[in-house]
């Protein structure tokens, strides 16, 4: 099967940039029948397992199937096998479940899924460039694209975004204000879009479940294509540690373009030190240097695509010989143009923060904002293998 994953996330021949663990760690479990007089296990020629009972009439095992949802929450691997993910999030699926949901609506069910639809801002940008629309024009088109198929709703996640941003400010002020109170492995904190980080590092990533309808309008945010997660954190450290408003931030290339970097200065003391790091390659060398305790970074946004999110995966190609980097710049630029959405100014998220959660600083907000990891502890079993 054709992939139709971005070339920014392959290499030549491989899978997938990294694969730290070949071993999968999901618990191998065959069900079979409890016997008194018991059983053997026999792998034929074609991998399959039997089972011979007694009488010697083999019995075929059920099959052992990894799931994406198994490969998401395992720390294993990165997904070395593309093809789950093109199998369970392909345009094939989406439009088998559209489909399906269709033909219960006509036979007369009632108890069918309800389909929402998410749009992102970049990959709405991504078709627009496209097919030469302006991103408004692109945002309703799809918006109707998706009710004709069957959607019960097409949200924009403007304030989802900004639900983001506000919590990951947050954490990141209690973060830091701990850190200086001298509580160990509160500093760097990383904030990500992308599930491949987690196995890089441990992400501090608040979780935004909530979006509005379509707007008029498609919102953009001050800062990164990837969702401006530095430049608000940034700003907002510095209002709430600092009393300094309105600062500027600047963001300065090192080593390459997707290794940034920003620094706040009173006196010539460095107060915060931020950066924003893209692609895996200056992601592993981040890593390392954490490893060492080497890392003199308060924060980090890490993206695992080049560029960013306006490279990322869900983009369409760029025509003719047109480079990756140059088609990504071009999509910035428009992004840029956007209006810019103030997280702590939009009317539906403070409305939001009075009504449903009950004031910003509740139990109810850190449930549904906030997450954590822990590791996958292996199983023991005879049966275990490598994939």
């Amino acid at each position: 099967m054709a992939s139709r994953f971005s070339a920014a996330l392959q290499i030549t021949n491989l899978d997938d940039f990294i694969t730290p663990s070949q071993e999968c760690i999901k618990p191998i479990e065959i069900q079979s029948e409890k016997s008194k007089t018991g059983a053997k296990i026999k792998i034929e020629l074609d991998n399959a397992t039997t089972v011979l009972k007694e009488i010697k009439q083999p019995k075929k095992l059920q099959k052992v199937e990894i799931t994406l949802a198994d490969c998401l929450a395992c720390s294993g691997c990165i997904t070395s096998a593309e093809s789950v993910l093109i199998t369970q999030q392909s345009q094939e699926e989406l439009l088998r479940i559209f489909q399906e949901k269709v033909a219960q609506q006509t036979a007369g069910n009632t108890d069918i899924k309800y389909i929402v639809i998410s749009l992102s801002v970049q990959p709405v940008l991504s078709l627009a460039q496209h097919y030469e629309l302006t991103p408004e024009q692109c945002l309703h088109k799809l918006a109707g694209f998706f009710y004709q198929l069957g959607a019960d709703a097409v949200l924009d996640m403007t304030v989802a975004d900004d639900f983001a941003l506000i919590e990951a400010a947050k954490e990141f002020v209690e973060r830091y204000k701990a850190s200086k109170e001298g509580i160990k492995n509160q500093l760097p904190m990383l904030s990500s879009s992308c599930p491949d980080e987690i196995d890089e590092g441990k992400i501090e990533q608040p979780f935004g479940s909530y979006s509005e309808k379509i707007d008029n309008k498609l919102w953009g945010h001050d800062g990164s294509g990837s969702g401006g997660y530095a430049n608000f954190i940034f700003r907002y450290a510095a209002r709430n540690l600092f009393d300094q408003e309105n600062v500027t931030v600047d963001f300065m290339n090192l080593r390459n373009p997707d290794f940034q970097e920003a620094v706040l200065k009173r006196n010539d003391q460095v107060l915060l030190k931020f950066a924003i790091i893209n692609g895996f390659r200056n992601i592993q060398n981040m890593v390392q240097k954490m490893k060492r305790g080497k890392c003199d970074y308060d924060y980090i946004e890490v993206m695992a695509c080049p560029c960013g999110c306006l490279n990322g995966g869900a983009q369409i190609k760029a025509k003719g010989n047109v480079q990756p980097r140059e088609h990504a710049s071009m999509l910035e630029n428009i992004y840029h143009k956007l209006p810019l959405s103030q997280p702590e100014e939009n009317e539906v998220v403070q409305h939001l923060y009075q009504t449903w959660l009950a004031e910003e600083n509740t139990d109810k907000v850190r449930a549904y904002f906030s997450t954590q990891y822990h590791e996958i502890e292996k199983m023991n079993t005879a049966l275990a293998i490598k994939w």
